[in-house]
């Protein structure tokens, strides 16, 4: 199993700067077709070995992994990155967004330029945790008004709610107002500097949401099963631009990439499943319903319910009728014959 960690480059000296600097400008130089620009040579091999088609973009430095070196000391990590002229590489202090996985294999990696500023994505290797038996579900329907409803499912009941991610909806508004007031001043290398801001504002909040999915089920030990979106842009197209923004603006498959690789570190089984009818279904009766708002079902028998909260339920029932059964801790039992392969970190249903 493999994962990527970015970690800045910081600290970095005069010289340093003005040497890696120059190996990556080189590296631009070298693609574009200069073949005599001045690159390290195992550097170079990667340049040409990976970036066959080069277009009209800059293009991270691919490290070599028996070139780099990761070491700690003291409070920084150093990263041993080699470049042209300079016996050994030179030694940089690196800041990752998380830990290092411990005990993994350091392979191949990036150096990534944005604007001034440097980052190493550093990728690893290491064994897959086995995928475990699980004895609940813990359903999740991605949605507009929560980024994500969790329901935790067993025996035939719900056992456990969660909302999260409702602070998502605000922070797009609020950039998409910002947006439109800057674009009517002109100010457009501001509107780019915005758009960034925003997009890390979001992924901080993903990544709290993610794990506190992924705590969730480990703490009950239950499967993930997440509702499918694929195809959800095209299905709302012509439905009203308020409609078409909120859904293309919503980050879907950052949220369920971030969901599957955390939830694969601990082994639990992810499984995706289609979305079809469980949002306009009754999870009480089976009757289709409406939705009179995008947060609320109503249901001409049952009544009115969170619709985030109805579709997670429906999402439940669905991989709970798939399965056939439930394990249970203790029990000896027949594995049914639909029954997934829990060697895989993910699986799809429908």
């Amino acid at each position: 199993m493999r994962l990527t960690v970015q970690a800045g480059i910081v600290r970095l000296t005069r010289r340093k700067k003005e040497i890696l600097d120059r190996e990556y400008s080189n590296l631009q130089k070298l693609l574009k077709g200069d073949r005599d620009a001045p690159l390290y040579s195992a550097n170079k091999q990667q340049a040409l070995r990976y970036y066959k088609k080069v277009k009209l973009k800059e293009y991270p430095l691919s490290l070599r992994n028996d070139l780099i070196n990761l070491r700690r000391a003291k409070a920084f990590w150093f990263l041993k990155i080699p470049v042209y002229g300079v016996r050994g590489g030179i030694k940089v202090p690196v800041k990752p967004h998380r830990e290092f996985p411990e005990n993994a294999k350091l392979c191949e990696s990036k150096i990534v330029k944005r604007k001034e500023r440097y980052t190493a994505m550093l990728t690893f290797e290491f064994p897959a945790q086995p995928m475990r038996e699980c004895s609940s579900i813990l359903a999740v329907d991605l949605g507009e008004r929560f980024a994500a409803t969790a329901v935790l499912w067993q025996n035939g009941s719900v056992m456990k709610t969660q909302f999260y991610g409702k602070e998502i909806r605000g922070v797009r508004r609020h950039y998409a107002w910002l947006r439109r007031r800057l674009q009517e001043r002109g100010l457009i290398q501001v509107v780019k500097r915005v758009g960034g801001k925003e997009r890390r504002v979001v992924n901080a909040i993903l990544h709290r949401v993610s794990k506190g999915i992924v705590s969730l089920a480990l703490a009950a030990n239950s499967y993930i099963v997440l509702g499918d979106l694929k195809g959800i842009r095209k299905r709302v197209n012509g439905r009203g631009k308020r409609l078409n923004r909120i859904v293309s603006s919503m980050p879907y498959y950052r949220l369920t990439k971030m969901i599957e690789y955390k939830a694969m570190l601990v082994g639990i089984p992810v499984i995706t499943t289609s979305e079809a009818y469980t949002s306009i279904t009754c999870h009480v009766c089976g009757c289709e319903g409406k939705r009179k708002t995008q947060g609320l079902f109503i249901c001409a028998h049952c009544g009115e319910y969170s619709a985030d909260l109805n579709g997670a339920i429906n999402i439940a029932k669905k991989f709970e009728r798939w399965m056939g059964y439930m394990p249970i801790h203790g029990a000896e039992r027949e594995p049914a014959l639909n029954q997934p392969k829990l060697e895989a970190p993910s699986v799809r249903v429908g």
